[in-house]
């Protein structure tokens, strides 16, 4: 059993079996990864795989790993799809530093959702489609635009968006809420619109 599984073991946060096996990853961290808020929720790596991890220790993620930094992750791995593929991260190592970062629950409870979105503004990003974003299912869920905007939007709409994309390298104008702040910009989006046409997101 090696360091991280027994580590994983002690917290109580995988079962024993799980701990001997799960698999890690390495990479090239590229940018961060926000959710609507702004916050801070995982890493995206050149391959274009996705490193989530829980907003609540984002500010702790962003202080040990920067963009350009080589990471191991150790955690369970979606599905590899044309798209991409999530990692739902337990623990993230700089390779640079040795510093490692546990997923672990947060110390208070969050903010209720009807609060949460107080923070969000209007906001309308345009550009090329970098990278789709895959959640851990496998499931498209996200964009990222070559100037490192992220767009955000359910999975069920992946696949009405994947069909009218069709592939990176494509021209998109991005309406809805979201944040911008020093890790980057995101958007929650409300409409999508690509060749003339507008696909609503509701």
């Amino acid at each position: 059993m090696t360091f991280f599984a027994a580590l994983l073991l002690v917290l109580g946060m995988a079962h024993p079996l799980e701990a001997q096996t799960t698999p890690s990853v390495h990479g090239t961290v590229t940018q961060y990864l926000l959710n609507p808020h702004g916050e801070v929720d995982g890493l995206l790596l050149t391959d274009g795989t996705a490193v989530k991890f829980p907003p609540h220790l984002g500010i702790a993620l962003a202080s040990r790993v920067k963009p350009g930094d080589g990471v191991t992750v150790v955690g369970f791995i979606g599905p590899t799809t044309p798209q991409g593929r999530a990692v739902k991260a337990l623990t993230i190592t700089n390779t640079k530093t040795g510093e490692t970062l546990v997923d672990q629950p947060p110390a208070r409870r969050p903010l209720p959702p009807h609060l949460r979105g107080l923070t969000l503004m209007p906001l309308t990003v345009g550009g090329t489609v970098l990278h789709f974003l895959v959640n851990p299912h496998g499931d498209v869920d996200g964009l990222v635009l070559n100037g490192g905007e992220q767009v955000k939007f359910k999975p069920h709409h992946g696949g009405v968006v994947l069909m009218a994309l069709g592939r990176p390298g494509v021209a998109v104008t991005v309406t809805g809420f979201g944040t911008r702040n020093a890790f980057g910009t995101v958007v929650e989006a409300t409409s999508i619109t690509v060749g003339g046409q507008t696909i609503p997101i509701r």
